[in-house]
């Protein structure tokens, strides 16, 4: 790949990538750096044979008999060594004729001589590589063994290959030079291989080349060299077989045997530079060797035994089976630790998320304060409350940690993780009252929420602020109360989601009118009414049954639940939690309310058929009792009856007309009196209190005359404040009208006229009438029969009434039983408490969590309390977190449905670091805790750990085991443990010796910590960097070095002298600031695409370590690195289209390796300082075996600029790819991280397409789909 200058926005700023643990060692400390004898096995021996090239050879006549090379010369390990000792770097520097080439050699000569000096250079060069692979082939022309016959095949393959570069080599030669003869320039044997070469000699005169052109000479020197190189590496690998072949001559043999133990004494003498190294190391500095650091394991304990408790001593051995050399794997418990019975049962997140982005909520604050450690802050209001269950490891789960799921410790998802997972919290309060009991007609209902506290925090005051947070932006003018009214109704329309009980089950109600006093100007200041509508088909409203409803609320009265709704235009929980509540009234209007209890003075009436209120010969003081078995427990407010009258008097007059022909009938103003049964008496007892009314109405006919109306309505209001409610009893069969009933009816008695309706006067009447009439002669004196008299009869009656009920929050209704009482009642996300009590305390209509995460944990048989140790299984993906949200955290027990803070003495070990890596947290719960609580599911007593910032930061949960402890591996003094010092999970499984009360032992995670013994290599690299940077952080290669050295865990290390986290493009350096960026070892499969960071506790390590050796004046950040995303987009045409799928999914991968830093074998591999170029990564697609084409190419850069906003830069971007040839990073510190899905197209046509910004259709939300804030947009401009 073609190296380019690495900079970030100019040429003056240079990034190089880093030091790694695998690149600390200093290059002249390394093996083989310097060799006093540097010369190789094969070059050794090349030397001698060449040697014995000159060496003469005498007979035993002492007669010169040639020289000693025929001795070794034909040998094939002779000839591999004679190949791999040609260095073709030479031959590259155009020096190759004094490598290979006789000085006396005519032609080479020649050559020199010729004017065209660069063409004559490459021709010897040329000459010399063909020269040497001919001399090469006739060495192995005649060899017999299968090794040398293999070799030679190769030299004639690749000679073969280059039968058209070697005639180009002779054309050139023929050329330049006359008198150019073949057998004078190659072998007979080159000749015979290829064997065209004379014809092209003999034909060269009719073709015409131009010899003076040095292009061609040169490709057919490149080619030469690579052909040498081809048969080098195959020489290599032959020369281990070679050497054991036993086919050597005696001769041979005896030079092979001399130079191997000839290498051995080069071995020792090449340790001089090391040994001199050590001996400064180990005599002078007196370095003494890291010895060997025991590793941990967290292991979880499960007793055998209930109600006992075990003590585990410190220095118990527990076993992990056996090493290599057959010796026990030892780990010892680090301290004393008492094992119960204890156990993990349920595991719950509650969530408030603050979104930033979501509107009004960021506009509204509210101040908190959070325990005794934090001073008063403020924050957002919540947008959103989110309940999770986190599920309990079992035996089944799979024991590799990236195979089990995790979850957010505190509720709050990492950046980029779904919450798919968990629900919407049910937060909201329910009130049981017996007004509600509501069974027929149309039901009205009121719920009217009256706060207290003073006006800054009042419902009218946050209105306004609601209000003010809608007007558009930079609008001065003042709230008009439509402006208030609008505000209120967007926001409280859907607030709440109300159900109530019925038979089966909850029925929700479809819709409400909320109003407070700005809509409503009779309502009371600092109020919330809540009203809704039941009609006729809404089924009964009947009290509360726990086998039905759930939950297990303590009532036996009708509920109405109102639950927050989680899809309403505000989250309500962060206003209504905040409102001090002083009461709540309930009123209830219905109407039509058919199932009564009547009586008169005869007996029962049943109102299914017609009947006669005051019996069949009603007289004054005859009366008609009315009792509604719904209404009677109630207070009332108002009670009428609506009565449908039968057999009325037809015709003009009514009753006048009606009862023509009665003496001293002249009032027919019906009469009757109400009276409301309290107390056994009928009140008002006395004539003076008694309320009259008119038993019928009077309506208008259509010819404008009065008539009696079919329609009555009796009221009750007058006698009302008689009224005592009946004994609510929860159902109306204990609801009758008997001698010893003491309340709940009323009673309408007839009291005028005094004829009451004529039955005792009619006989009279018609006796009279009938005596006169005998007595005329003439008909028109006649007197008219006299009509029967009226007996009233009732066809239809129905009851409506009103009813209120109060519940006074801190007062408990006396002479009640609980489950009776009228309440409310807080919904919590897992339970349910009664809020009516507690006077001491002030009380709100929701229930009150000031955390805004929150993590719950049930504990199975803690009763009484005691220490209990947890193991939190935790992933190792925290974040660095402020201190402020260390400060913050907070542990709670449950006892009464009332958390209780631990004390810090409560929390006698966190090994955990606040949750920022796994470990064990102890601690001392006190006697007090209960499990009868409500708020949580009872049976189980509960512990909370609740924190309010940076909640995403901490590490994510995999599950919580009780009773844990820590081990620590113990090794005998003669013992040495080499391999990995990392024991994986599940190994530690038994202890050395039995101890009563354990049942099992399991090691969920492997052991960390811990280091092998130091080995002499990585003494001689602490040592060196000790030496150079003598424990001060001065230069930024010192801030890595010690830092490697301190964390082996981490991989690489950046320092940025003069920059921070702060980072912007027009001001990008900061004196006095260093930025250090850490990179962990990757550990995942997928290497292309992952992003590793070091956990939050890791980075607080390295900022506190690094700090004590920085200048007092440096500020020293410590982060992680930024990671840029690549997609690379284009289109491509596959040589074989009928495999597209399989070949996209390996092109996909193979461009993701090639832009990872982390695949070392090819593409970037720089972490830091890296550029993308477009033509390289065009260029590596193109080269792929299974490509045809590729057109259309371009490249997004999608990076991070602030929280929650993201650039996008698109190559194909016109002015983008005018200005910017290549792809560089925003921040310095960043490292590429390629997308997981590339877009790439199939094409079959050869059309170059030229590349288009990617359009909206063509990006992926939560990938690519990037809205840029404008300030940022400005920024990257700059930049």
């Amino acid at each position: 790949m073609k190296i380019r200058a690495h900079r970030l926005t100019n040429d003056h700023l240079h990034i190089s990538d880093g030091k790694s643990q695998e690149r600390r060692l200093l290059p002249a400390l390394e093996k083989d750096y310097f060799n006093i004898a540097e010369m190789r096995f094969q070059t050794l021996l090349a030397l001698a044979v060449e040697y014995a090239r000159v060496m003469k050879f005498y007979d035993l006549e002492n007669r010169e008999d040639g020289t000693w090379e025929h001795f070794f010369s034909r040998d094939e390990t002779v000839v591999i060594a004679t190949i791999l000792a040609v260095d073709p770097d030479k031959l590259l520097n155009a020096a190759g004729e004094s490598a290979v080439a006789d000085a006396n050699n005519e032609l080479v000569k020649a050559l020199h001589a010729i004017p065209a000096k660069e063409i004559g250079q490459h021709m010897i060069a040329a000459y010399s590589a063909v020269s040497m692979l001919d001399k090469w082939l006739q060495l192995l022309v005649r060899s017999e063994n299968s090794i040398g016959t293999e070799l030679r095949k190769i030299v004639e393959s690749v000679i073969t290959g280059l039968k058209k570069d070697i005639e180009t080599l002779d054309e050139y030669l023929a050329g330049h030079l006359a008198h150019h003869r073949l057998e004078d320039i190659f072998s007979r044997d080159l000749i015979e291989l290829l064997s065209t070469l004379e014809e092209t000699q003999r034909s060269r005169a009719n073709t015409a080349v131009d010899v003076f052109d040095p292009v061609s000479i040169r490709s057919s020197f490149y080619a030469f060299v690579k052909a040498m190189e081809m048969v080098q590496r195959s020489a290599e690998k032959l020369l281990s077989a070679s050497l054991v072949s036993q086919d050597h001559e005696p001769a041979a043999g005896l030079l092979l045997a001399f130079l191997q133990l000839f290498q051995k004494l080069h071995h020792k003498i090449n340790r001089f530079t090391l040994n001199y190294v050590d001996f400064y190391y180990d005599q002078v500095l007196k370095a003494q060797p890291r010895g060997f650091s025991p590793d941990h394991v967290y292991l979880v304990i499960a007793p055998n035994k209930k109600n006992q408790q075990t003590l585990i001593a410190q220095g118990t051995e527990f076993l992990a089976g056996q090493d290599e050399n057959k010796r026990d794997i030892v780990y010892a418990a680090s301290e004393d630790v008492v094992i119960n019975d204890a156990v993990v049962s349920a595991v719950h997140t509650l969530f408030f998320k603050r979104d930033a982005l979501n509107f009004p909520e960021n506009s509204l604050n509210e101040s908190i304060v959070l325990n005794d450690r934090v001073d008063e802050m403020t924050r957002q209001l919540a947008t959103g409350g989110w309940l999770n269950d986190v599920p309990l490891m079992t035996d089944d789960s799979p024991p590799d940690e990236e195979k089990l799921q995790s979850y957010p410790l505190f509720g709050a998802p990492k950046k980029g993780e779904d919450t798919m997972l968990v629900q919407h919290a049910r937060i909201g309060f329910a009130v049981a009252s017996k007004a509600l009991r509501l069974q027929e007609g149309r039901r009205t209902v009121c719920i009217h929420v009256q706060y207290a506290g003073a006006l800054e925090n009042s419902l009218e005051h946050w209105i306004q602020k609601i209000a003010t947070a809608m007007q558009p932006a930079g609008s001065s003018a003042a709230l008009s109360s439509t402006q208030e009214q609008q505000a209120f109704f967007k926001v409280f329309r859907d607030i709440f989601i109300i159900s109530l009980s019925t038979a089966d089950g909850w029925r929700e109600v479809s819709e409400y009118l909320p109003s407070y006093s700005g809509v409503d100007r009779q309502q009371e200041k600092n109020s919330l009414a809540i009203t809704f509508f039941l009609p006729e088909d809404f089924p009964p409203v009947v009290p509360y049954n726990r086998n039905i409803h759930g939950d297990g609320y303590d009532t036996q009265l009708p509920v109405v639940r109102l639950v927050q709704n989680p899809r309403s235009y505000l989250y309500p929980y962060g206003i209504l939690n905040k409102l001090e509540l002083d009461r709540i009234r309930i009123d209830v209007a219905v109407e039509g309310c058919r199932m009564l209890q009547l009586h008169n003075n005869i007996g029962q009436l049943s109102p299914l058929a017609p009947f006669t209120p005051f019996g069949p010969l009603p007289e004054v003081g005859s009366y008609f009792v009315v009792g509604c078995a719904e209404a009677a427990g109630k207070q009332l407010s108002d009670f009428t009856v609506e009565i449908q009258w039968g057999g009325l008097p037809a015709g003009i007059g009514g009753f006048k007309t009606h009862y023509q022909g009665y003496d001293n009938f002249g009032d027919t103003d019906f009469r009757i009196s109400t009276a409301v049964l309290a107390s056994g008496k009928w009140l008002p007892e006395n004539a003076k209190g008694m309320v009259v009314n008119s038993l019928f109405q009077i309506k208008t006919s259509l010819d404008g005359g009065a008539e009696v109306s079919e329609r009555s309505t009796l009221s009750c209001g007058p006698v009302i404040l008689y009224w005592s409610p009946y004994d609510y009893r929860g159902s109306a069969p204990g609801f009758r009208y008997t001698p010893s009933t003491t309340k709940g009816f009323f009673k309408f008695t007839l009291v005028a006229p005094a004829p009451a309706f004529g039955h005792r006067d009619y006989p009279t009447a018609l006796a009279n009438v009938l005596t006169f009439n005998a007595k005329q002669k003439h008909a028109k004196f006649l007197k008219k029969v006299p009509n029967l008299p009226y007996t009233p009869t009732i066809t239809s009656i129905a009851v409506n009434y009103r009813a209120s009920s109060h519940i006074v929050l801190g007062k408990e209704e006396v002479n009640c039983a609980a489950a009776l009482r009228e309440k409310m009642i807080h919904l919590h996300p897992l339970g349910w408490e009664d809020a009516t009590m507690c006077a001491d305390q002030a009380h709100y209509l929701l229930p009150q969590y000031q955390y805004s995460g929150n993590l719950l944990i049930g504990l199975q048989g803690l009763a009484g309390g005691g220490v209990i140790t947890l193991y939190f299984h935790l992933r190792e993906n925290s974040l660095p977190v402020e201190h402020v949200a260390l400060q913050e955290m907070q542990w709670f027990y449950l006892a009464n449905n009332r958390w209780l803070p631990l004390s810090a003495k409560e929390i006698m070990a966190d090994s955990t670091q606040r949750f920022m890596k796994p470990g064990i947290v102890t601690l001392d719960i006190p006697a007090d805790i209960a499990q009868d609580n409500t708020v949580l599911p009872a049976g189980l007593c509960w512990l909370r750990v609740s924190c309010e910032h940076d909640l995403e930061k901490f590490c994510s949960l995999y599950s919580i085991y009780a009773q844990a402890l820590k081990a620590s591996r113990y090794l005998a003094e003669s013992a040495v443990l080499s391999g990995s010092i990392r024991l994986p999970a599940g190994t530690v499984s038994r202890v050395r010796k039995s101890i009563p009360g354990i049942g099992g032992i399991k090691q969920i995670q492997p052991s960390f910590g811990g280091r092998l013994a130091e080995d002499r290599g990585h003494l001689r690299i602490r040592i060196s960097e000790r030496l150079k940077h003598k424990k001060r952080a001065l230069l930024p290669a010192d801030y890595e070095l010690l830092i490697l050295e301190q964390f082996p865990q981490i991989y690489k290390v950046k320092c940025f002298p003069n920059m921070s986290p702060d980072f912007v493009a027009e001001q990008r350096f900061s004196p006095g600031h260093i930025l250090i960026v850490a990179v962990p070892y990757l550990t995942q499969n997928v290497i292309s695409t992952h992003k590793p960071l070091l956990n939050g506790h890791l980075i607080s390590d390295v900022q506190d370590f690094i700090g004590q050796y920085a200048p007092s004046f440096a500020a020293v950040h410590v982060i992680n690195p930024v990671y840029e995303v690549i997609q690379v987009r284009c289109t491509v045409k596959l040589k074989n289209p009928l495999l597209a799928g399989m070949y996209l999914g390996r092109l996909n991968q193979a461009i993701s390796d090639f832009l990872s830093p982390w695949n070392a074998a090819t593409g970037y591999t720089r972490h830091f300082g890296w550029i993308i170029s477009k033509y390289d990564v065009e260029s590596f697609i193109q080269n792929l075996d299974y490509i045809d084409r590729v057109t259309n190419l371009s490249i997004l850069r999608i990076a991070p600029v602030g929280e929650g906003y993201f650039d996008l830069l698109d190559s194909a971007d016109k002015p983008v790819a005018s200005a910017v040839k290549d792809i560089i990073p925003v921040y310095p510190w960043s490292i590429v991280a390629p997308i997981q899905q590339h877009f790439i197209e199939l094409d079959d046509r050869y059309d170059v397409i030229e590349p288009q910004i990617t359009g909206i259709g063509e990006l992926e939300i939560g990938s690519t789909f990037i809205i840029s804030d404008e300030k940022w947009r400005e920024k990257i401009e700059k930049h």
